[in-house]
């Protein structure tokens, strides 16, 4: 007996503790819990990460905890990853591989964690191979480049790179003029390309089949008008190759074909709102320029454009003309309604059952009970029973109703049910006023007046752009019953139920509006109005069912911009006078007020819809869009540009032409000698002011000669005080009648460095003119100081007193502005032998 009991006491304690281990168990598990679900808040994932393991060896079969372990591993892996591209980006490759494999050791489930870990050793792999290759190390952003990202900044870099049309950059800009007779084309573009410092370039066919002469004059041209010029001429297509070449040929669709450079351009259109305008927009510029390679794309509102330059370039200036902010207009609605009703009731008079007004006396059959027909005599005592008396019929009656009527007929019944008023004809003579009941009326005295007034102002506002319909609706939706239906089958022991259908009804305002801007102070609109209104509810079927009344107006109107207009107004006034009693009497001057009623109504009513549209944003249209421009002939398009006008350096005096020496023997040149020294004298001793720069200019030497008929006269055009002189085209004219230019010559001041100059000249003895441009190479500086420009030899030829002036020194510097050296006049005197 010990045993066992001691037994027992053992296996007690037992089923007694465990319970209470598993108890502390889940107690430091969701303990556990409770601190990685605060670490997770703060976002602290690792952390959170080791409690919940914790919290899962503790108690690995509950669900929570290993909820929560498979969620905050997938979260602080992903936030490793995070770090690592962070890292990755900003060329820190060794910790972001850490990160990623930190992010994986997690979660290797992990997809992302694996690529980019991969993707980190192969660009590490390739920093290493570029910076042995290049011998540099690579800067940080470039060691955060991925391979795709690697790829697209050289693809960016490429497209950076592509080119455009070629565009000339001549180094004379300005033919100031040039007159050439029956020469060939190549020689004319030749020439012309010299004057400007260009080379050109011919096609074989050009040489081999133009070949006619031609006569060539041109003044203060352009390069490109000059070459237009030509190509006119000459019949001649020409396009420049860089910026100091051109190439020329024949002018034909079959060569323009062939040679004609094409370009490529997309247009975003940033004001095109549907896809119908963005394709009304394509087709009329497709059109008018004959594009065959014009697409849309409608997903950014773009146009692609293949075609050639010029062609281009219109195409640009249409799209930008078309592609205009639309006008927007704001509409200010006003509607203003106003009614009164005003009711007046007086009544002294009778009242029937019912409350209608006036003698309304129903006279009632209610015979008493020996007039009916029947055995016994119906009547039951107290407590409601009778015998039902002997009836013929043989019927028993049990009547137990409370004072009720049985024996009707002999049938049996109860008291709850309605009397048979059915009388036999022998009992017609008992019928008295007994058997007859009548209602007296009521007197009903009345005296009521209501005014009511209900003003209601709205004054919504409506914004839309151009041509673009806009709806407003202000008010609420009441349902109307449309229609019932009842199941044909119900549930055992359920009737079945009518079901009703509703609609909704719109009542309100109700706004449709589509302007039209012209210009910026008129305004078209279509406006479709409609106001309505719950006027009153009437009872169909046994539902209350609104009564909706409605105003609409629709007009097409044009009016000024903030101009009130009015599109209707209802005036309203009705009337109704109710006079109700007893006959003849009620029509009776002061009988009517005691046995009738009167009742007065006055209803008022007044509407008016207002319209007072604003334009808040007019079309902008500038002296670009309204000009039109030029695009070349039927066959060929072309865009003219016109030439920017240089900056003028800033004028200096040009210095005043000697006096003529005195007479030297003919045919000889006078002999230019060296002005004394001044003699110094002795000046008192003050601050020296700083000397002012000498003044730049171009002078003949000599400035006058003598010469015998047929002599030859040498004369040299020169520069003083020249600063940074890098082009000098140059324009004498002479008396052709006493003069004839035979020679001209380049002087040493341009070339004076070593480095090769551009000489061109073009002598006219029949018109007196010489035209001779004097350029250094491109790339080379200026020269400044003062020297010999030209040497020219004239023949006299006739006699009398001759004059050769500048008449335009075109000078320019290194930077191609003007520099301003004066007009020098040559005075030469021909004497006979």
């Amino acid at each position: 007996m010990d045993l066992s009991r001691r037994l027992l006491s053992l296996l007690l304690a037992l089923l007694l503790a465990a319970p209470a281990t598993v108890e502390a168990r889940n107690r430091k598990g969701d303990k556990l819990l409770k601190e990685g679900q605060q670490a997770e808040q703060k976002k602290n994932y690792d952390e959170a990460l080791v409690l919940y393991e914790k919290a899962v060896l503790e108690d690995p079969s509950e669900t929570a905890y290993q909820l929560a372990l498979r969620r905050v591993r997938f979260q602080a892996a992903q936030a490793h990853v995070d770090r690592g591209k962070q890292l990755r980006d900003a060329g820190n490759l060794e910790e972001a591989l850490k990160e990623y494999q930190h992010a994986y050791a997690i979660d290797p489930s992990s997809m992302i964690a694996e690529q980019e870990l991969r993707r980190t050793f192969q660009m590490m792999e390739r920093n290493k191979k570029l910076s042995a290759e290049t011998g540099r190390e690579l800067t940080p952003k470039e060691q955060g480049m991925t391979p795709s990202q690697v790829a697209d900044a050289k693809l960016e870099e490429r497209i950076s790179e592509y080119q455009s049309v070629p565009e000339l950059r001549p180094i004379t800009p300005q033919i100031t003029s040039l007159k050439m007779n029956n020469q060939p084309p190549r020689v004319l573009f030749e020439t012309v390309a010299k004057l400007a410092g260009i080379n050109v370039i011919f096609d074989p066919d050009f040489i081999q089949q133009n070949t006619r002469p031609f006569n060539l004059d041109l003044s203060n041209t352009t390069l490109e008008q000059a070459l237009d010029h030509l190509a006119v001429l000459t019949n001649a297509f020409w396009k420049p190759l860089s910026a100091n070449t051109i190439f020329v040929t024949l002018n034909n669709p079959t060569k323009r074909r062939d040679y004609e450079d094409q370009v490529v351009k997309v247009f975003y259109l940033q004001n095109v709102t549907t896809v119908q305008e963005l394709q009304e927009i394509a087709v009329a510029v497709r059109s008018v320029l004959e594009l065959r390679r014009a697409f849309t794309y409608n997903a950014q509102n773009a146009i692609l454009i293949r075609a050639e330059a010029d062609r281009i370039a219109l195409a640009e200036k249409l799209l930008r003309d078309l592609d205009k902010p639309k006008s927007e207009v704001v509409v200010d609605l006003v509607v203003l309604e106003a009614n009164r009703t005003k009711t007046r009731d007086l009544a002294a008079a009778l009242q029937s059952a019912g409350g209608a007004i006036g003698l309304r006396a129903p006279v009632s059959f209610t015979p008493r009970n020996p007039v009916l027909s029947g055995g016994g005599d119906g009547n039951g005592d107290d407590n409601g029973n009778d015998d039902g008396g002997s009836g013929n019929n043989g019927n028993t009656n049990t009547n137990t109703n409370t004072g009720g009527l049985g024996g009707i007929f002999g049938s049996s019944g109860t008291g709850n049910t309605a009397r048979e008023q059915a009388i036999s004809l022998a009992r017609i003579g008992r019928i008295s006023t007994n058997d007859f009941s009548i209602t007296l009326p009521g007197a009903l005295f009345q005296a009521m007046l209501s005014d009511r007034s209900t003003r209601v102002i709205q004054s919504p506002q409506v914004r839309s752009i151009d041509n673009a319909k806009a709806e407003l609706h202000i008010g609420d939706k009441y349902p109307y019953a449309t229609g019932s239906f009842q199941p044909g089958i119900g549930t055992v022991g359920v009737s079945p139920l009518v079901s009703t259908q509703f609609q909704f009804a719109d009542v309100g305002v109700k706004l449709v509006m589509t302007p039209k801007v012209h210009g910026s102070d008129e305004v078209s609109l279509h406006v479709e109005m409609e106001i309505s209104s719950v006027r009153d509810r009437i009872d169909v079927g046994g539902l209350s069912q609104p009564v909706i009344g409605q105003r609409r107006v629709v007009h097409d109107i044009r009016v000024k911009e903030g101009q009130v207009t009015l599109l209707g107004g209802l005036m309203q006034n009705q009337d109704t006078n109710s006079v109700s009693g007893l006959p003849g009497i009620a029509s009776l001057p002061g009988l009517k007020w005691l046995f009738g009623s009167e009742s007065v109504e006055k209803n008022q009513g007044e509407l008016l819809i207002a319209l007072i549209p604003h334009i808040v944003r007019s079309q902008e249209l500038s002296e670009n869009n309204l000009r039109g421009i030029s695009s070349g002939t039927e066959m060929n398009y072309k865009v003219t540009y016109s030439s920017t006008p240089e900056k003028p350096t800033a004028a200096v005096e040009a210095p005043k032409p000697e006096a003529p020496p005195a007479a030297v023997a003919p045919g000889v040149v006078p002999e230019v000698k060296p002005e004394a020294p001044p003699v110094e004298t002795p000046e008192p001793e003050t601050p020296a002011a700083p000397a002012a720069p000498a003044a730049t200019a171009l002078s003949f030497n000599p400035p006058a000669v003598e010469a015998r008929l047929g002599a030859e006269i040498p004369v040299s055009v020169q520069i003083q005080n020249v600063t940074d002189l890098f082009s000098a085209p140059i324009r004498l004219r002479f008396d052709s009648k006493r003069l004839r230019l035979n020679e001209v010559t380049r002087g040493t001041l341009l070339s004076g460095d070593g480095q090769n100059v551009v000489f061109t000249r073009n002598i006219q003895n029949d018109v007196g003119e010489l035209t001779v441009n004097l350029n250094r190479l491109p790339g080379s500086a200026g020269v400044s100081g003062s020297g010999t420009l030209l040497n020219l030899t004239f023949q006299a030829i006739g006699v009398g007193q001759a004059q050769v002036t500048v008449v335009d020194g075109g000078l320019r510097n290194s930077q191609m502005l003007s520099i301003q050296a004066g007009n020098p006049i040559l005075v030469i005197n021909v004497k006979q032998e």
